[in-house]
């Protein structure tokens, strides 16, 4: 009997796991008081990331920004002794200026997800919005994780773009 009450919590746990969405896709807006340009200029460029990019906090990461540091195929690397976070890679793949901003983000040598910036001039402000895709295709777990979390991550999005709008006035 208890082995088949086993049997069936793990059929359960695939089925659901199986039903949860492969890919989330969650996404944050801001009216910023800065331009275009500079809201733009401060995304960018991976040098800036450090002043606002909230994983920063965690004293063991080491980064690593590629040069250049603000053009399409440039590279944000960490590694942190921290185990949830590890190690990863950000790499900048389209930008159309002072509009749009794409990245691929992998956590260890996997392609996890998408990040998009997309900034809209409204007169004198601006309206930018960041979207996190995260693929767990072959992680049950994961999108269990992703679910219980998505609140977390929504935080930390609106955290960066407040941020990204301290910096860029």
């Amino acid at each position: 009997m208890i082995l088949w009450t086993i049997i069936g919590i793990i059929v359960v746990y695939y089925v659901v796991g199986f039903i949860l969405p492969a890919s989330v896709t969650l996404a944050t807006s801001l009216r910023m008081t800065g331009t275009s340009e500079s809201i733009f200029s401060t995304i960018k460029d991976f040098r800036n990331w450090q002043e606002w990019a909230i994983w920063n906090s965690d004293n063991s990461m080491n980064v690593t920004i590629s040069n250049p540091s603000n053009e399409v195929g440039s590279r944000y690397r960490w590694r942190s002794q921290i185990r949830e976070i590890k190690d990863g890679l950000i790499v900048l793949t389209s930008a159309s200026e002072n509009a749009e901003l794409n990245y691929d983000w992998y956590y260890g040598k996997r392609k996890r997800g998408t990040i998009l910036f997309n900034i809209e001039q409204q007169g004198n402000h601006s309206f930018v919005t960041c979207s996190i895709t995260i693929h767990n295709e072959k992680k049950i777990f994961a999108r269990y994780f992703t679910q219980l979390i998505k609140k977390s991550i929504l935080d930390n999005i609106e955290d960066v773009l407040l941020k990204i709008d301290e910096r860029s006035m």
